[in-house]
């Protein structure tokens, strides 16, 4: 029984995250926002470490004036990857 619910909250936890990036990949397209605000500097805490080293491995793409940064995917679908690889760990029978 444990085991499922440890698998339930890497589920949660894995959906958490997913919202964290998209909500950093929205604050980029809002010219606006104070980037020194606490809710965007923690939003900025916690995706940009996981950028960083994607981003030395596959810089952005340029598409005329504008530019794509694709770590934001390539984040979501690691976290996503792992936790399904937890939780079908946990869930074997």
């Amino acid at each position: 029984m444990g085991q499922f619910a440890l698998a339930a909250a890497i589920a949660w936890i894995v959906k958490i995250f997913v919202w964290v990036v998209i909500i950093d990949v929205v604050l980029t397209f809002i010219p606006s926002i104070d980037r020194r605000s606490p809710f965007v500097k923690l939003i900025r805490g916690i995706t940009e470490p996981l950028y960083r080293p994607i981003r030395k491995i596959i810089p952005t793409v340029r598409l005329g004036d504008v530019g794509l940064d694709l770590s934001p995917i390539i984040v979501i679908l690691g976290v996503q990857l792992i936790g399904y690889f937890l939780i079908s760990l946990l869930t074997r029978a």
